[in-house]
């Protein structure tokens, strides 16, 4: 953070008092959920009031040293430099709203949401992607009866969704977390449907009443490309719009929150088919790890497995991760190119030359070309640059068989760029490209007038250059390491020391003119330096007005390309994210192998990804084989002993096989295709406000059940621990039973040992256990090895030993252990089974009647002294 923070200034005070006057008349609001900031002298800082002011100084700051107060009110002061960083904080970290006021009217500037961030990027020139990498999605969500529409907006284009769904609404959940959704705008506060999205979590919540489907079609009309009649565009994506009500509305909502209709972005309409890929609950994104989330040195998340040198494949990899493929053909189709990049060392390593230099952002250059702010060329070239490395990357494609699904799309988009090439090759003064102190411009040539001012440009340049070199030899500084020549913001054309090496400055008289002195070094110039650079700077500004037009035109045709620019990043992408599968497969501790599809599930020696990768860890490897009809697995033994680990690395391998990744196992796995990962793991009280973390286990459970597929994967790790003993068992065997008749395959993870007697009832089971070896009755050893066959204990004290708990507790531990065991699982010696066995066969040969039953069978114990065991 910068250690100058600006000062909140006032002419007068009454100018202080209006001012705080002002911001207290500014309507109420929650400031759990949003910040309000202060714009002062059109972006030249900005300040927070409040309760803001102690948030930023919370976790911008992490000090209240910062916090000033005037006229009874706190406030901070943020510089332009750290107010990016604030805004990507509150939106994208803590997902908070944003509001923007103006410091003299107190009027909205501007205002954002996570799911709403293209007019505070464009207006404040900051780019939010790539912060999770994925984009700002926003959907608007109607519900009538257990019948949803949902409209969602993803950049450029408009998704409608319509289905059937439970009193669960797990279907909804799985679309939400499937499309990666930031904010969720509704037709009304249902508390049942609240309770989802809070589940999900990091959801901004809204509520509209503009939900309606009049003048829907005349709308869509003027914010949909193409020329075509709307019900022939709504048709042509498979749209009826008899059965597509309830997600028309919701765009209407949608139409009207973005307000679309006063801006000029255009969009496409496309239908979102749900049953297209696996459904995923927000249960299960955390229990694999696919996304991280904190920051770390080391690979925490699936997401951080695959290394893409592009945003765009970072982008495309978070798309695939919450959308597995759920069709044989598209999934070998990924495996496939996979192999050919394995297979094929010259041409992966050609692909990873031409993406490892920095591969501009697409996305990202078109959005910037776009804004209206923009009257920049560097950004053309940079779409430029990206066009130079195409006819590399097509020639390598050509030569190689196999390729033509990358081949074929990428050389119809080159053949489509030529003519940009050559606008940009003719327009603009490509010099720059080479020498780093010069600009972007339009050639002089396009008009007499540049010339003569683009010669005073180049020779005033020039001589800048000529007096570094003249001041760096005075100075004996190195010209290339040492003594930085800078085209400062405020100073213009400057040179630049370090802290240190500016002690040469001090004997040299008054040859060299100090301008500032900050962390990075201290700024200075001289006289001959300074009138070159304002030569340099006049001529530049001169040059810039006349070449205006002619930018603006260059830009403007630059966007005629918008479409094809955008196909081709995504054909890049895709190329990207396939190497990365590749890499991830060949530079893993042990390579990774080629997953077949069928009815069964064999893993051999199959391993958790990412546990395999952390230091000092030796992995110890397991086989799964569910055939001959077992498909519900109850797994058992001592806590630590990788019963977690197991179930979810067979979750973590499902879904990597069905994005199309290679998985870590060995040669002959096979996998079947599965519709959903389903999850019940560890809660949390904090998950859910105001409820339990049994209440939350018993909502995700509920959410599975009615979900569950006989072609779903089920992941329970524990169940029922929540409330009494036999409360949680009861629930736990009659949700076993359940899952087991609807045949889909279970991977049930318990200390509930009774569990295994499941196996006896229902030939689908199978009961696999955790080895551990104990000695001693002490020393226990983890093994890490899943084998069939059952554990009789959880070696609970075992553990906490190994954790070092004070040798005291152990003892009471184990003390009250073998009293609560003795007391609850008393058993009868044989000889004693004996003894009640001539006791009852006594009492039944007397034939006693009813009414004198009970005294019989008491006379005779106490003639045998039977008493002592009957007490048992």
């Amino acid at each position: 953070m910068s250690s100058t923070r600006p000062e909140l200034k006032f002419s007068d005070l009454s100018d202080e008092r209006s001012y705080f006057k002002k911001y207290l008349q500014l309507p109420k609001k929650d400031d759990a959920s949003c910040l309000r900031f202060i714009e002062h002298n059109n972006k030249d800082y900005f300040s927070c009031i409040g309760y803001d002011a102690e948030f930023i100084a919370d976790n911008i700051y992490k000090t209240h040293s910062v916090i000033k107060t005037r006229d009874n009110f706190k406030y901070v002061t943020i510089s332009p430099q750290v107010f990016s960083n604030v805004l990507k904080y509150c939106l994208i970290e803590k997902h908070l709203k944003v509001e923007i006021y103006n410091n003299k009217s107190f009027n909205l500037i501007c205002s954002a949401t996570p799911g709403n961030l293209e007019f505070i990027s464009e207006e404040y020139n900051i780019n939010f992607e790539f912060q999770d990498c994925s984009n700002s999605v926003i959907a608007a969500v109607k519900v009538v009866n257990n019948k949803i529409g949902v409209c969602l907006i993803n950049d450029d284009i408009i998704y409608l969704c319509e289905f059937d769904d439970n009193d669960l609404f797990s279907n909804l959940e799985s679309l939400l977390l499937q499309m990666g959704v930031k904010e969720v705008i509704l037709n009304n506060e249902d508390s049942k449907l609240l309770q989802v999205l809070n589940k999900i979590g990091n959801l901004v919540i809204n509520i509209s009443s503009k939900f309606s489907n009049k003048n829907i079609e005349q709308d869509l009309s003027k914010i949909l490309e193409g020329d075509e009649d709307i019900e022939l565009i709504l048709s042509s994506k498979g749209i009826n719009t008899s059965e597509y009500q309830n997600s028309l509305s919701s765009c209407n909502a949608l139409i009207d929150y973005l307000n679309l209709l006063n801006g000029n972005k255009m969009f496409t309409i496309n239908q979102y088919n749900l049953s297209e890929f696996m459904k995923l609950d927000s249960s299960t994104m955390k229990a694999l790890n696919i996304f991280p989330e904190f920051k770390s040195n080391s690979i925490n998340s699936i997401f951080e497995l695959y290394k893409c040198k592009t945003n765009a494949g970072s982008r495309l990899l978070s798309q695939w991760l919450k959308q597995p493929l759920t069709k044989l053909q598209d999934i070998k189709q990924r495996q496939d190119l996979v192999q050919l990049l394995i297979e094929d060392t010259s041409l992966r390593v050609s692909i990873l030359d031409i993406f490892g230099n920095n591969l501009p952002d697409i996305k990202r250059l078109l959005k910037k070309i776009s804004s209206t702010k923009n009257e920049k060329l560097e950004h053309v070239v940079s779409l430029y640059k990206i066009v130079l490395k195409l006819p590399d990357l097509i020639e390598v494609l050509k030569n190689t068989p196999g390729t033509e699904f990358w081949y074929n799309p990428l050389n119809k988009n080159y053949a489509s760029l030529i003519k940009f090439q050559e606008l940009v090759e003719t327009t603009i003064d490509l010099r720059a490209l080479e020498d780093p102190y010069a600009d972007f411009n339009i050639r002089p040539e396009f008009d007499p007038s540049l010339i003569e001012i683009n010669e005073r440009l180049t020779n005033s340049l020039e001589q800048i250059k000529q007096i570094h070199f003249e001041v760096a030899e005075d100075l004996k500084m190195d010209p290339e390491k040492k003594l930085k020549l800078e085209q400062h913001q405020i100073h213009g054309w400057c040179f630049r020391l370090t802290r240190n090496d500016s002690i040469v400055l001090r004997n040299s008289g008054k040859k060299y003119i100090e301008l500032q002195t900050v962390k990075a070094g201290v700024y200075f110039t001289t006289t001959d330096l300074k009138k070159s650079s304002q030569i340099y700077n006049s001529s530049f500004e001169e040059y810039n007005k006349k070449q205006r037009d002619l930018i603006k035109e260059v830009l403007s045709i630059t966007l005629t390309y918008q479409s094809v620019f955008t196909e081709l990043s995504l054909n890049l992408a895709h190329v990207d994210l396939i190497s990365s599968f590749a890499n991830a497969a060949m530079i893993a501790p042990t390579a990774y192998v080629k997953p077949t599809f069928g009815e069964e599930m064999i893993l051999k020696e199959s391993r958790h990804p990412l546990l395999e990768l952390q230091d000092d860890i030796n992995f110890i490897a397991n086989d799964v084989e569910l055939n001959n009809g077992k498909s519900f697995i109850v797994i058992t033994g001592p806590n630590m002993g990788g019963k977690s680990t197991y179930i979810r690395q067979i979750g973590v391998i499902a879904l990597m096989a069905q994005i199309g990744s290679y998985i870590p196992a060995e040669e002959g796995c096979q996998l079947p295709i599965f519709d959903a990962i389903l999850s019940r793991v560890g809660a949390g009280d904090s998950q859910l406000k105001g409820l339990s973390t049994f209440m939350i286990e018993m909502l995700e459970t509920s959410s599975i059940l009615a979900t569950a597929t006989k072609n779903s994967l089920i992941i329970i790790d524990e169940l029922g621990r929540g409330t009494s003993t036999y409360d949680g068992f009861g629930l736990a065997w009659s949700i076993s039973e359940f899952l087991i008749k609807k045949q889909c395959l279970t991977l049930f993870a318990t200390h509930f040992h009774e569990l295994n007697q499941l196996s006896e009832k229902y030939k689908q089971v199978e009961n696999l256990h955790v080895v551990a070896h104990v000695e001693n009755e002490e020393d226990i050893t983890l093994m890490y090895k899943v084998e069939p066959g059952v554990s009789d204990k959880s070696f609970g004290i075992n553990v906490a030993e190994l954790a070092k708990f004070p040798t005291k507790i152990i003892y009471m531990a184990k003390r009250k252990a073998e009293e609560l065991e003795q007391e609850n699982t008393k058993k009868l010696k044989t000889e004693d089974v004996e003894k009640l066995k001539k006791i009852l066969k006594e009492w039944r040969s007397k034939n006693p009647n009813p009414q004198n039953a009970v005294e019989e069978l008491q006379k005779i114990v106490d003639e045998n002294n039977f008493k002592s065991l009957l007490d048992l």
